[in-house]
């Protein structure tokens, strides 16, 4: 059983029904990080018209941790996190490019834990962790840099 299906199993046992809109909105996410219109956008496509149960559903996936809202370039974005081996919902490193607004993730532990383990954070155990790291290329060209193979976030995916 995949880590999908687990997690629908077990909303199961909970009398907790996964609707098609659900699963539609969570095969939309699948691999991408998107707006909330741009979820809208994708499920019109496949007959689901009610922008309201796009949002209710984004609430439920978010309360269940199977979505992650996170904030980049000002807007929120939706991330899928079951069947996702680089993060959870609650362990999260998003780096994106302000110019051509491409977003990857990374999981380091290392960066985790010297976080968690700062002394400020003594007697103090946390939950969550989420960053967003936003910037430019240092070699930032307004005409090359928004060209994906020209793009540092992009070099990044590819050496992962």
């Amino acid at each position: 059983m995949d880590e999908r299906e687990k997690v629908f199993s077990e909303l199961r046992k909970q009398n907790i029904r996964i609707t098609r809109q659900r699963r539609a909105i969570i095969d939309v996410l699948e691999g991408k990080h998107l707006t909330i219109q741009d979820v809208y956008t994708e499920l019109k496509k496949r007959g689901f018209n009610n922008l309201g149960t796009v949002y209710n559903n984004i609430d439920f996936l978010l309360e269940h941790k199977i979505v992650a809202q996170i904030f980049i370039n000002g807007k929120k974005h939706y991330d899928l996190t079951i069947d996702e081996k680089s993060h959870s919902a609650d362990s999260h490193i998003h780096v994106t490019c302000r110019v051509n607004n491409n977003i990857i993730e990374i999981n380091d532990s290392k960066i985790f834990d010297l976080i968690k383990h700062n002394p400020i954070f003594k007697n103090f155990t946390i939950s969550k962790l989420q960053l967003v790291v936003e910037g430019v290329c240092d070699h930032y060209e307004k005409d090359t840099c928004r060209k994906d193979e020209a793009c540092f976030i992009n070099s990044l995916s590819r050496t992962r």
